[in-house]
């Protein structure tokens, strides 16, 4: 499939909708089937999620205090510990501890991978923290078997998202990669697509993942809207591109998928009108050191981490994104492209 490619049909729910299965038994030990060969076994029980959740919960809170990369290790890993440590940089740049997400790792439903080797993945849905505020999903990633679990991604479930279900955590069910089969496209066209959505919102791909309180689509637009507000003094383009985390997921009770992985996209303002004045604004400025203005180009670069919903292969329905999280990761300027 290329970027282009459009999908058929599309997902609709009125209301979130957390029906991932609750955990099951506790397995202690790695079932042996009847040749004598090792078979996939549930990694998690009700039990152990709840105590990895909690663990990383105390975690957070002491790398929240000292807010350096290093405090994060043994809790977040891969794109979490990037985007958190993005976060503490952008709070103590503008000042403004709101910038750093308050998760919520209580689960209200969560399900595991069948595990024969790493590795290891748990997909949660979080209580609701608040009626305003919607839940979290996480997932949680254990690479090898002298590791914990961490928390490898983390978004905001967008309203109107419908999170499908899952076996049970005792029963467990199958880990989803970048090329797993079965589905009506793989979890890597599904991100391709959407990234194509981002870059042409009027193309093929663009009525697919509809859903007008995707926080992620919805910043893309607002900062592609500038453009046209500043055609006198030059330009503002904005690019996304796909991630290079791969992916974390698990397969649902229908046969579908239920994946995390990232992105990023990159807002750029280019003066091309020499002497006009060009801003970038005060959130920009202020990582810029308090200059906002735009003399050459100034780059803002942002790191996003997403939920997919793919149905089983054969359905009608489209890939949705469910939730995602999304974080202005740097801001750089280059003066010497200024129009001469």
């Amino acid at each position: 499939m290329t970027t282009r490619r459009s999908f058929l049909g599309g997902v609709t729910a009125s209301a979130v909708a957390a029906t991932l299965a609750a955990c099951g038994q506790e397995v202690t030990t790695t079932p042996v089937a009847a040749t004598g060969t090792p078979k996939a076994y549930s990694a998690l029980d009700s039990e152990r999620l709840t105590s990895i959740l909690e663990r990383i919960k105390a975690g957070l809170v002491q790398a929240d205090t000292a807010r350096t990369a290093d405090s994060l290790n043994g809790y977040l890993m891969g794109p979490a510990a990037r985007g958190r440590v993005e976060q503490y940089a952008l709070a103590s740049a503008l000042g403004d501890d709101t910038r750093i997400s308050q998760i919520v790792l209580d689960s209200a439903a969560g399900a595991a991978g069948l595990a024969e080797g790493f590795p290891r993945t748990a997909v949660v849905v979080s209580q609701q923290p608040e009626a305003a505020k919607a839940p979290w999903i996480i997932v949680l990633s254990q690479e090898d078997a002298r590791d914990n679990f961490e928390l490898w991604a983390w978004g905001q479930l967008f309203p109107g998202a419908r999170v499908p279900g899952t076996p049970t955590a005792a029963a467990g069910t199958e880990a989803i990669v970048a090329d797993s089969t079965g589905l009506v496209f793989t979890p890597a066209d599904v991100l391709a697509a959407y990234v194509d959505a981002l870059n042409n919102p009027s193309g093929a791909n663009a009525t697919t993942f509809v859903n007008d309180q995707d926080r992620i689509r919805a910043q893309v637009a607002t900062d592609r809207s500038i453009n046209d507000q500043v055609s006198a003094a030059g330009t503002v383009t904005v690019t996304a591109t796909a991630g290079t985390d791969g992916f974390r997921g698990l397969r649902t009770a229908d046969g579908g998928a239920i994946v995390m992985t990232t992105l990023g996209y990159t807002t750029q303002f280019k003066r091309t009108v020499k002497d006009a004045g060009f801003q970038a604004g005060p959130t920009l400025g202020k990582m810029l050191g308090g200059d906002d203005a735009v003399r050459g180009t100034v780059t803002a670069t942002y790191d996003a981490m997403i939920a997919f919903s793919i149905p089983a292969e054969g359905s009608s329905e489209a890939p949705a994104a469910l939730g995602g999280s999304v974080v202005l990761a740097s801001v750089t300027r280059d003066d010497s492209t200024a129009p001469a």
